[in-house]
């Protein structure tokens, strides 16, 4: 039978790792050893622990790593967190009792008072079926389509017929960028230079009283997440209304399905915005997908949060789990003393707490 046990990763470790990932995937989020020390050797909170999964001759043979972060419970109280990412077992060692064994090892670590994760249509029976873990919240997704080349030239290889497609819809982006420049007039927000870091700092010190308790963000995670990885990074724009910076949201351009996205991984604001304000918003989003090409702009979060729910709503669509690969619920194992706080359905959770992109 194998041996679960919680190791922390180091440098001498990163082979075995990589090796275990290569033997079911091939991606280079699995096999890039930059990426992977980024990811875990990395993050300003710390390495991440390997639940490593051994067998008799002490081969790792699978694993799950606990991603350290800090989860802020107010303005000025903190604990221990972390996220459960890269799943892997090699597939002549996978069996129900090394499952249940990594499974039941999330649970309770030492040293962390939370633990987030989410689950795939694979493990989803495991936590759900077996282990009856209750769904926290589930994030929500809404975009909005932008262009048609994408979605044409999946199932048209003429070039001139995509492109004639994409002149069509032009009206369309045209629209958005006209709309959005008219909604600025009223709104006055559009987004502007990086502030500096004193007014960083009290950005980040309104969003945690604003959010509730959240995945804490700050200047180095900020940093860490879309600036330093080699293939995870994004980019992030400042949120101005006249004089005042309001706070952050975050995109990264990634391909789906053939389908050029922006997405929105993350949204950091100090105040709520009126209806006025979060509708041109999500235009100043969709402006940024139509200005680099995009095929449509899209986030998913936990849009029942006060900070992401100007995320819902015009002109952004609501789109169902059945038309996503997976739907996306989060569970969340506290310690005694922190369940109150971790018990609420409206958590702050964004793309940039998850690894998908």
């Amino acid at each position: 039978m194998n041996k679960i046990c919680l190791e922390a990763l180091n440098e001498d470790g990163l082979d075995e790792q990589i090796a275990v990932g290569a033997a079911v995937y091939s991606t280079p989020e699995v096999t890039d050893r930059e990426h992977f020390r980024w990811k875990h050797l990395g993050n300003p909170t710390g390495v991440s622990t390997s639940i490593s999964a051994r067998n008799v001759q002490g081969e790792l043979v699978g694993r799950s790593f606990l991603q350290p972060r800090r989860v802020s419970l107010g303005v000025t109280d903190s604990c221990a967190g972390a996220t459960v990412t890269d799943l892997v077992v090699k597939p002549e060692e996978r069996n129900a009792a090394t499952m249940i064994s990594m499974t039941r090892a999330v649970r309770a670590p030492e040293g962390i008072d939370v633990v987030f994760h989410t689950s795939n249509e694979v493990s989803d029976i495991f936590y759900r079926k077996l282990f009856k873990f209750p769904v926290a919240f589930s994030l929500q997704a809404a975009g909005l389509p932008i262009g048609v080349a994408g979605a044409i030239g999946r199932f048209v290889s003429n070039r001139a017929f995509v492109s004639f497609g994409n002149f069509l819809a032009s009206p369309w982006r045209l629209l958005i960028r006209a709309v959005s420049g008219v909604c600025a007039w009223g709104t006055r927000l559009a987004f502007g230079p990086v502030p500096q870091a004193t007014a960083r700092t009290e950005i980040f010190r309104r969003f945690r009283d604003y959010a509730g308790p959240h995945l804490e963000r700050d200047d180095s995670f900020v940093e860490w997440r879309f600036s330093k990885g080699t293939l995870f990074r994004g980019d992030v724009k400042w949120l101005w209304k006249k004089q005042e910076c309001l706070g952050y949201l975050a995109f990264k351009q990634v391909e789906l399905a053939g389908l050029k996205i922006m997405v929105i991984m993350d949204s950091v604001l100090s105040r709520p915005l009126s209806g006025g304000e979060s509708a041109h918003l999500k235009l100043m989003a969709a402006r940024v997908a139509a200005d680099a090409g995009c095929d449509a702009v899209f986030t998913i979060a936990n849009i029942q949060n006060p900070a992401l729910k100007w995320m819902s709503g015009f002109p952004f669509i609501a789109i169902p789990d059945r038309h996503l690969p997976h739907p996306t619920p989060i569970f969340v194992h506290a310690a005694e003393g922190k369940r109150g706080a971790m018990g609420r359905p409206d958590l702050f959770f964004s793309l940039a707490d998850l690894d998908y992109f």
